[in-house]
């Protein structure tokens, strides 16, 4: 069973939910007192005041793992006064994975993640600003190393607009990575990849080479350094830096939390035996 990471979980706490609250994002007040979960067969429900969880399209919100129903839960129990559906990101994860609106199958998404790849913004050095540019080999050249050597392929990157190259067996070998996984794994992937503007930067986080706050502050590398340059308003900056790690760490929980399926068992008393 892989743990929950408690950095991921402190990354979904974001006070964005506040933010949308002043914004009138929220259309509804919250109109439950409780939250739970219960277990059906394999997989899990969760529960507002006993009542079952449901997506858009009216299905009821089933995940194969306790933790992330857990999560679930705790994401519906930490809303106020009112429901901030656009910063709840593992219910939206779930209701798309469930209710697919797109239409979508696996081998859609990982065309789209393969014709992202040129251009991802690991992929992008600066040809003007030597400064920039020497900041951007020391930041992303080690994981665009990591990048070749997991993956046994080979990558360039572009000093301009054009975007580099991705040969045929690069796009071979991720292919077959990306549909190893479940519909609902790959498409929290493209979600955090989304946020991100970069698979690579997703799958270094994936593969826990990177935590969700890093690879964001990779992603936000030549914005950071144009901030440093030209002053920046904190709260704004930190305010959509926080947001985009909550989108990652989202994403990656729904990853981890379903790649394995988690029961719960009944615990045998000592001396007894669990019937077979």
């Amino acid at each position: 069973m892989i743990p929950l990471s408690t950095l991921l979980i402190n990354s979904l706490k974001t006070k964005c939910t506040n933010c949308f609250q002043f914004q009138r994002y929220a259309t509804r007040k919250r109109f439950y007192r409780n939250t739970g979960i219960i277990q059906n067969e394999q997989n899990w429900e969760v529960t507002l005041d006993h009542r079952r969880l449901k997506t858009p399209n009216g299905k009821v919100l089933l995940v194969n793992s306790e933790p992330l129903a857990r999560a679930i839960a705790a994401e519906w129990d930490s809303q106020k006064e009112y429901i901030a559906l656009p910063v709840m990101h593992l219910t939206a994860l779930c209701n798309t994975a469930l209710d697919n609106p797109g239409k979508l199958t696996s081998h859609d998404i990982t065309s789209y993640l393969l014709d992202y790849l040129p251009t991802d913004t690991l992929l992008f050095h600066s040809d003007e600003e030597e400064e920039l540019r020497v900041l951007q080999e020391q930041k992303w050249g080690p994981i665009l190393e990591w990048f070749q050597e997991r993956f046994n392929v080979k990558q360039e990157v572009s000093r301009g607009l054009t975007p580099p190259p991705v040969s045929t067996e690069t796009r071979a070998v991720l292919a077959r990575h990306f549909l190893s996984y479940s519909f609902p794994a790959i498409n929290a992937i493209y979600f955090g990849t989304e946020a991100l503007k970069s698979p690579i930067l997703m799958l270094a986080c994936v593969e826990r080479r990177l935590d969700p706050k890093d690879a964001v502050l990779l992603a936000r590398l030549e914005e950071e350094y144009q901030l440093i340059r030209w002053g920046r308003v904190p709260w704004a900056h930190e305010l959509n830096q926080a947001e985009l790690t909550a989108r990652v760490a989202a994403s990656l929980l729904v990853v981890q939390c379903t790649a394995e399926r988690h029961s719960s068992a009944k615990k045998t008393p000592p001396g007894e035996f669990a019937p077979q």
